[in-house]
C-alpha cells in the first residue's frame, strides 16, 4: 500500500543490496517520459512503504537486511534482444545515471527466478535518465 498512490505488486531482489522493484505503470508513470522529479517522488514513496511493511533477511549479515532503493521499470521483463529500461532511486532520493550495477544483478536473478530468462541469456538494460546501456546474464 503506497500513501498517495495505490496498492502495489512489488519484487525484492538482491544484487549486492536490496532493491524493490515493479514497473512505473502501476504508479500511473512512464519511465520513459514522464518527469525524473515525478519518478524519483514515486519511487521514494514505494521504498517508503516497502521499509514500513515488510522486514528484510539477509542469510549472511543481518547489517545488509536493508532496502536501498527503489528500481522503477518499463515492464518489459520477458527475455528480448530490445533493451529495457530502468530508472533507480536510491538512499536520499539520488538517481543513478547508469542503469545501476547492483540494481542490473538483482533484476536478472529476479527474471531468471520467475523463468523469464535462460542461463547465459544476455539481456541489455538503459538508463531512463541518461539512455546509458548494461548488459547482464545469469551463468549459474
Amino acid at each position: 500500500d503506497v500513501p498517495g498512490h495505490r496498492k502495489v505488486v512489488v519484487d525484492i531482489g538482491y544484487g549486492g543490496t536490496f532493491y524493490a522493484f515493479l514497473s512505473a505503470e502501476q504508479l500511473g508513470l512512464d519511465v520513459c517520459s514522464s518527469k525524473t522529479r515525478d519518478l524519483v517522488n514515486a519511487a521514494s514513496a514505494v521504498t517508503e512503504a516497502v521499509k514500513k511493511q515488510f522486514k528484510l533477511h539477509h542469510p549472511e549479515s543481518e547489517d545488509l537486511a536493508f532496502l536501498y532503493g527503489t528500481i522503477l521499470t518499463d515492464g518489459k521483463d520477458a527475455f528480448s534482444e530490445e533493451p529495457t529500461t530502468n530508472i533507480c532511486v536510491f538512499a536520499d532520493e539520488q538517481v543513478d545515471r547508469s542503469p545501476t550495477g547492483s540494481g542490473v544483478t538483482a533484476r536478472i536473478a529476479l527474471q531468471y527466478h520467475k523463468g523469464l530468462i535462460q542461463l547465459n541469456q544476455t539481456r541489455t538494460f538503459r538508463s531512463s535518465t541518461t539512455g546509458s546501456l548494461f548488459t547482464g546474464k545469469a551463468v549459474k
